[in-house]
């Protein structure tokens, strides 16, 4: 019979022992052994939680009646800006009145300068003094400063140069035409370059919520508002009924350029990702379906334009899209 170890090596022995116990652990842990409860749904930002391209789902012929299949094709999407506004005074007050100041200006202008013209050939038969020559003078350069003015700050609202001299020929200041009322929206200041006078204009007010007045856009003012940086742009709204009162609040559609036409699919063939990215489901043999990320852009009557991720023709899911997506994140039965 061997003698036994002596007393340290047992105790070195049995830390030997502990230590290789501990490790074995670690190593044990640190690779995948840990168990996996199949049933259990993946966690927010597990793999099977991102969209993929390659992501198929196989539908048995009795399921198909929960989707519906079509060629993806196109869509005439307008291509528009919205804003906000309201209905205003037949005439704007501001723009009243400076185009009555102008024409009472452009009137005064006139008659001093006859004045002068008459008093200057006066004077050379001394049949005035000099004292009313000069007076006359001073008036005509008066009325000449004022018609400046005047004429400064109709130009400020809009108005061209061309516009001011027809207005002052006319000797009047334009209204609305007949069954015509005026309407005033907001533009905002990144918007403006897209706005042009004679564009289509669609009036919508909360009294008539199913009735859009056609119109167009009739001035657009020079200076931006400092407190909200938005423009006002003047419109002419048709309103044969007399049904538009000011002060309404108004929603502005603008037409900005001709509509366009694109490849779209209707909204219930397009899901929105946890993380936001847009899919859609396309299929060959209308039982094996594979999810592809898509991205869309401009959306009108319940259409989405598709700017990548779809070629026309393909056939995809145009309902029921929802269906197969959660097929997809179903947990296994395995």
């Amino acid at each position: 019979m061997k003698n036994p170890l002596p007393t340290d090596k047992r105790a070195t022995a049995v830390l030997v022992t502990v230590a290789a116990i501990v490790i074995a652990t670690v190593l044990l842990n640190s690779g995948h052994a840990q168990p996996v409860n199949p049933k259990l749904p993946p966690g927010p930002g597990s793999a099977t939680n991102a969209p993929s391209s390659e992501a198929t789902v196989v539908l048995e012929p009795s399921q198909l009646n929960a989707i519906k299949i079509e060629p993806v094709g196109t869509y005439l999407f307008p291509v528009e800006k919205e804003t906000v506004g309201s209905i205003g005074f037949d005439e704007d007050p501001a723009t009243v009145q400076a185009e009555s100041t102008l024409i009472g200006a452009a009137a005064t202008f006139e008659l001093t300068s006859n004045t002068l013209v008459r008093a200057q050939a006066l004077y050379g038969t001394n049949g005035v003094s000099k004292a009313e020559l000069e007076q006359d003078i001073s008036a005509e350069e008066t009325g000449e400063a004022a018609l400046k003015a005047a004429r400064d700050a109709v130009r400020a609202l809009g108005e061209t140069d061309a516009d001011i001299d027809q207005m002052i020929a006319a000797g009047k200041i334009e209204s609305a035409p007949s069954q015509t009322k005026w309407a005033l929206a907001n533009v905002i200041e990144s918007d403006i370059p897209l706005i042009q006078e004679g564009q289509p204009v669609g009036v919508t007010v909360t009294a008539y919520p199913d009735r859009v007045f056609e119109g167009k856009i009739s001035k657009i003012y020079a200076t931006v508002d400092l407190n909200v940086h938005r423009m006002e742009v003047r419109c002419e709204v048709d309103d044969p009924k007399d049904e538009l009162r000011v002060g309404m609040v108004a929603n502005f559609v603008i037409r900005i350029q001709d509509p366009v036409e694109a490849t779209a699919i209707p909204i219930n063939g397009v899901v929105r990702e946890g993380d936001g990215t847009m899919t859609a489901w396309v299929t060959t043999d209308r039982q094996h379906f594979v999810q592809r990320i898509i991205k869309i852009g401009l959306q009108q009557d319940r259409m989405d334009q598709v700017l990548e991720g779809l070629q026309r023709g393909e056939l995809v899911v145009t309902d029921g899209a929802v269906f197969l997506d959660n097929m997809l994140q179903a947990p296994s039965d395995d």
